[in-house]
């Protein structure tokens, strides 16, 4: 797969991009990850820049297409925010990485905590979250995590979801990031009252092929869909397709069930590296 901008002319366009406040830019990394810049705040959702699943694993879990950029290039982000623990979401080596940073916040599960410090980051870099909880951010930044079933409800023994979707308010801009899920109806419920503008949400669907090999589901393009219609998200992109071949889901099917059933509906899929600039 073609990469439409990464490395040094990546980083210089993330750094040259300026924005009023009633915009946002979104960079696709790959799988669910996107660095996020409004203002001149950057956050980075489920960074998977490095090729850790594939030096934990081996064959088949090798990448499509090499990181548009890598985590050395990620120390001026203000907030990292990761759905859950599952290595190409929750990425040891990328975040050990940019944990160099005196900058930079991690944001992850409170069931995870424990986890993201044995791997080194100090206990002043981390912010816990848990399902319906919300933090201010400063300067007109909010996020409110969401529980997500992948494929069902996980807690730990103090009840804290093991994985969760995220609603970012930036302004008057409204982005729901997924992370892994299925549909459900309280999802539904809980978002159609945030007034989403953005809808993320996975299209690689599950099966029980892969589910014999270990691979836990998402929804499909179908779903994805229809979550974002429930929802009334004015904006759909699609994620979870295109780096791992052997857990993918062709982004055409997508487009074609837009097509015919929801011709109006906005979306956008992104090339790895691309920008794409949305304007409220």
């Amino acid at each position: 797969m073609k990469v439409y901008k990464s490395g040094k002319a990546l980083e210089h366009q993330i750094a040259q991009t300026e924005l009023p406040e009633q915009a946002l830019a979104l960079w696709a990394l790959g799988q669910e990850g996107f660095l996020v810049k409004w203002k001149q705040k950057m956050i980075l959702f489920d960074p998977y820049l490095t090729n850790w699943v594939y030096e934990l694993s081996g064959s088949p879990w090798s990448r499509a297409f090499e990181s548009p950029l890598q985590p050395s290039q990620c120390l001026d982000v203000d907030y990292v925010v990761c759905s859950h623990h599952h290595e190409d979401h929750m990425d040891k080596l990328t975040l050990q990485a940019i944990g160099q940073s005196s900058k930079t916040k991690f944001i992850v599960p409170k069931a995870h905590l424990s986890l993201v410090k044995e791997w080194g980051l100090r206990d002043e870099q981390l912010i816990g979250i848990s399902h319906g909880q919300s933090l201010e951010l400063g300067d007109g930044l909010k996020l409110e995590a969401f529980a997500a079933k992948h494929e069902q409800f996980e807690q730990d023994e103090a009840g804290e979801h093991k994985y969760l979707g995220f609603a970012a308010y930036f302004g008057s801009i409204r982005l729901y990031h997924s992370g892994d899920t299925i549909g459900f109806p309280e999802l539904v419920t809980w978002l159609q009252s945030r007034q989403i503008d953005i809808a993320m949400l996975p299209i690689n669907g599950r099966d029980f092929v892969r589910n014999e090999q270990g691979i836990v589901g998402n929804t499909n393009y179908r779903e994805a869909v229809e979550i974002a219609v429930q929802i009334n998200a004015d904006l759909l992109i699609p994620m979870h397709y295109g780096l791992f071949p052997h857990n993918d889901e062709n982004p055409a099917y997508f487009v074609d069930y837009l097509y015919r059933n929801y011709p109006a509906k906005k979306f956008h899929m992104f090339a790895p590296g691309e920008r794409f600039i949305y304007m409220k």
